[in-house]
């Protein structure tokens, strides 16, 4: 089906490339359906499908913060109908100033890959927060003043 975006015009998407927040997601309980825009190595576009204007940009937190961990609560695996951890898949909410560019560590989207059900989490982990600054990418000289070391 074709669908109107704001940020990319017209975009084919599948209903069966959907993915279903059954509760909405916090401030769009309205919108359920989304679908995943791919845009450049690991940053994507949650796009909603009901509304060009809305679409969020996502990443996977595990490539920035290898040290991000959290547990996914028993009511929220059945209510994703998870059935094995390779099912699972983690996407932070990235958010853009003029001044940097953070991750929403502290509630992170987890969407179960085999019947597309998605899920908002609100961790209770004062470890993590709302607004995670994104590491500095390591520039090439420092990687290799490193090696050299």
């Amino acid at each position: 089906m074709k669908i109107t975006t704001t940020r990319f015009g017209e975009v084919e998407a599948g209903e069966d490339t959907f993915i279903h927040f059954p509760m909405g997601v916090p401030g769009f309980p309205h919108l359920k359906r989304f679908f995943i825009i791919e845009y450049r190595d690991t940053i994507k576009w949650l796009q909603a499908v009901d509304d060009a204007d809305i679409a969020f940009i996502v990443t996977d937190p595990f490539l920035l913060f290898p040290d991000y961990a959290f547990t996914i609560k028993d009511d929220v695996e059945q209510f994703l109908h998870i059935q094995k951890p390779g099912d699972v898949v983690v996407m932070v909410i990235l958010t853009v100033s003029e001044e940097r560019v953070t991750a929403n560590l502290r509630a992170p989207l987890v969407v179960n890959a085999s019947n597309r059900r998605a899920f908002q989490m609100l961790l209770d982990d004062d470890r993590y927060a709302f607004r995670v600054p994104l590491p500095a990418p390591v520039k090439e000289n420092d990687r290799e003043a490193a090696a050299s070391a």
